[in-house]
C-alpha cells in the first residue's frame, strides 16, 4: 500500500469519526453540552416555576444547583449568598433574601463553582422580618463541613 493511499484511508476515517460526533452531538445536545452549568433562582407555585420580574426581601425562591445535563441522579451541592451558606446536601434550597441590594449566589457542585447576580428590591414597609431557613450544611474547603467558607476557598 502506498503512502498516498495510506494517508487518503487516514483523512476518510478521520471524516468519518467527525461526522459521527456531530451526528449525535445533533441528535444528543445533552452530551453536547455535558459539565455542570445552568443555576437558576426561580419562583414557584405548587405547579410552575418562573423566573421572577423582580427579587424583593422575604419572599421565598428555589435556588437550583446546576446540572450536568446526563446524570440520572441530582449532584449535592452547596449554596452560598454573598459567600454565607445558606443551605447544602441537595440539587435545591430556598433562598429568603434578607437585604436589599446585589447578591452573588453560587453553588459549589462536585468541585465546580458558578455564580449568578441579582439585585434584590426592599421588602413593602410593615413586611415581617425576613428569616432564612437553614437546609443542611454547605462543605468547606478539604472537607472542613465549614458553613462560613466561600466556595473553592
Amino acid at each position: 500500500m502506498s503512502t498516498a493511499h495510506r494517508r487518503a484511508r487516514k483523512i476518510a476515517w478521520s471524516a468519518a469519526v467527525v461526522s459521527v460526533a456531530g451526528a449525535l452531538s445533533s441528535l444528543y445536545p445533552a452530551l453536547a453540552a455535558a459539565g455542570i452549568h445552568g443555576i437558576e433562582v426561580q419562583e414557584c407555585t405548587t405547579t410552575t416555576c418562573t423566573t421572577p420580574a423582580s427579587y424583593v426581601v422575604g419572599q421565598s425562591y428555589v435556588f437550583f444547583a446546576g446540572t450536568d445535563g446526563v446524570s440520572a441522579s441530582a449532584p449535592t451541592s452547596s449554596f452560598y449568598d454573598n459567600g454565607t451558606c445558606i443551605g447544602g446536601g441537595g440539587y435545591n434550597v430556598t433562598w429568603v433574601p434578607l437585604t436589599a441590594g446585589t447578591h452573588t449566589l453560587s453553588t459549589n457542585t462536585q468541585g465546580h463553582t458558578e455564580s449568578l447576580t441579582v439585585v434584590v428590591v426592599a421588602a413593602p414597609p410593615g413586611s415581617p422580618t425576613a428569616q432564612q431557613p437553614q437546609q443542611g450544611t454547605c462543605g468547606g474547603g478539604f472537607g472542613s463541613r465549614s458553613s462560613n467558607l466561600l466556595p473553592g476557598s
